[in-house]
């Protein structure tokens, strides 16, 4: 059976499209294209991309992306370490080193060194045992004053509030609460108000996208179509603003006004209703 990427490149051999006329058509560069079909992915552009642009290609020629997906996501997920090995890395003392530290030429007998060895373990055990008692303690006496605390706050809760104060909180309490969730269910309709951003470039352009809690993109840009999203508001830096065309949400983003001169580099706000403010550096 043929791997992805062998099947990838009959695809292209077979189809009525050159490799150029591809990237023309699926905005994806050609280099890009060319390190996909060598299932070469230390050159393909931010994992944001990446993902998009395998998915675009294969798309277009008519084959599951899924297996080149699969591979792409091993290649950029960390190898796992478990909690074992991890355990085992910390503890992996070299005894026979730790006794040669303590400068005991004299130690050449093997029956005293295995002695020495035997004795470092078990002293080290026993500090171990001795700072896992403490904290077992600090635990319990933590807890024991959270439950004590509870307790009187509790205490204090009764002896503050009278029956007939009760019911009147208790009516009061249903109202605030209704109240308070309307304003979160509308805080969370603004705060997760998600863009659809797409960066068109013709040549070359340095981008760098912010949205509203992180950097979404640091990255220099080539001729391609790339894709991504954010939650407003969104703030834009762009090295070269006559390559670099941007939509949000499918409207096309006028920025002419936040060009710094001669130097065409642009920095900018855009706010929920696509209205661009420009930002002085």
């Amino acid at each position: 059976m043929e791997s992805w990427n062998e099947q990838l490149k009959t695809k292209i051999l077979e189809s009525e499209f050159s490799v150029k006329e591809i990237s023309d058509k699926t905005k994806i560069p050609l280099k890009f294209i060319e390190a996909i079909e060598r299932a070469d992915f230390k050159k393909l552009p931010a994992e944001i991309f990446a993902k998009s642009q395998i998915e675009r290609l294969f798309k277009f020629l008519g084959i599951d992306p899924s297996e080149a997906l699969k591979d792409y996501e091993e290649f950029i997920s960390p190898p796992e370490i478990s909690s074992e090995e991890e355990s085992l890395a910390d503890t992996n003392f070299d005894f026979l080193n730790l006794l040669n530290n303590f400068n005991l030429p004299s130690v050449r007998n093997s029956y005293l060194k295995y002695g020495g060895i035997f004795l470092i373990s078990i002293i080290l055990l026993l500090l171990m045992s001795a700072i896992t008692d403490d904290e077992e303690i600090d635990l319990l006496e933590n807890k024991e004053k959270e439950n004590s605390l509870e307790s009187l706050e509790i205490e204090n809760q009764d002896t503050l509030i009278s029956p007939s104060e009760e019911e009147f909180l208790d009516e009061n309490l249903i109202k605030n609460d209704l109240l308070s969730n309307d304003r979160i269910k509308d805080d969370l309709s603004q705060k997760d108000l998600v863009r659809k951003i797409e960066i068109i470039i013709e040549g070359e352009s340095w981008v760098v996208v912010f949205d509203k809690n992180e950097r979404l993109l640091y990255e220099l840009m080539q001729t391609g179509s790339y894709e991504l999203s954010g939650i407003s508001p969104l703030r834009f830096k762009i090295g070269y603003a006559p390559a670099t065309n941007l939509f949000i949400d499918d409207q096309k983003i006028s920025f002419s006004r936040a060009i710094k001169g001669a130097s065409n580099y642009a920095h900018f706000w855009i706010n929920e209703e696509n209205k661009v403010e420009s930002i002085r550096d």
